[in-house]
């Protein structure tokens, strides 16, 4: 993995300044992304003491500067540029990140850097995938990929794709001013789990039958469906809702059921997902 970067001469002279006024042998600095890809993103720069670097860390250097660029940071942080502000005799590094509220967006084809987890679909069997496995992505959308490998279909979760150093359709809500619970962020929520296979959120097609917030307990239970009771993945599908819905602000606890009855049927899709799925 590389990054672009580039560093004025005048910041690296800053920066290998504080690093020597530290009084340790070999600190280096760390770069990261904080809520990547949203538009709360934030480039942070910290001191990095020798080892506490992260294997997969991406090390560039900048002469006699060195720097580390964390894994999952680094679609954000391309073509960054680190300079140097001055006013009233104070300096003050800047930073230009340009893609750092884009959303990532991954690779068409990969290889797995390390052993990944993974389910099957559509049994939700739990396989590992071994380093070095060349994968083609089907789906990527909500933080966990649908991969190709060998002919049969693998769902990546938002952890695993993270640790990968792949992020994608990150989410961050604000905090509502009379600190309830928004029904409108907890279906937004929901539109960003989707199925494995089909790529329309649970939303659209139609598997969400019953929202209730108890604002007083600041939870949220959910109803929802499957488009086939025989769904290996619906445990999951389940989890990754209630997962979503606990990053909404306020909500401290939920509860996901799964039903069926009533049956899903395709009356239950919205026409955008209709459209999608080349219905209309």
């Amino acid at each position: 993995m590389n990054i672009n970067a580039e560093i004025t001469p005048e910041a690296n002279d800053f920066l290998m300044s504080l690093l020597a006024k530290q009084e340790v042998p070999g600190m280096t600095v760390r770069v990261y992304m904080e809520k990547g890809g949203t538009q709360n993103a934030q480039t942070c720069l910290a001191f990095c003491p020798p080892g506490e670097e992260s294997a997969k860390d991406v090390r560039k250097e900048f002469g006699d500067l060195i720097l580390y660029f964390e894994a999952a940071s680094v679609p954000y942080l391309q073509d960054m540029q680190i300079g140097l502000d001055e006013e009233d005799g104070l300096q003050t590094p800047t930073i230009k990140a340009p893609n750092s509220k884009k959303p990532a967006k991954p690779p068409k084809t990969f290889v797995l850097s390390e052993d990944c987890s993974a389910l099957k679909v559509p049994s939700g069997e739990s396989v590992t995938l071994t380093q070095g496995a060349s994968v083609s992505i089907t789906q990527a959308l909500g933080g966990s990929y649908t991969v190709n490998y060998q002919g049969n279909l693998y769902r990546l979760s938002p952890e695993v794709t993270q640790k990968l150093g792949f992020q994608s359709d990150a989410i961050v809500f604000e905090p509502p001013e009379d600190g309830q619970i928004s029904d409108q962020q907890c279906w937004d929520a929901m539109r960003l789990v989707y199925d494995p296979e089909i790529p329309v959120n649970v939303v659209g097609l139609g598997l969400i039958y019953k929202l209730d917030i108890d604002q007083d307990k600041h939870f949220v239970f959910v109803e929802m469906t499957l488009t086939s009771a025989g769904c290996g993945m619906g445990t999951i599908i389940a989890g990754d809702v209630k997962d979503k819905l606990l990053q909404v602000p306020n909500v401290k606890d939920g509860k996901v059921d799964v039903v069926f009855d009533p049956p899903w049927s395709y009356d239950n899709l919205e026409e955008e997902a209709r459209l999608e799925l080349g219905l209309i």
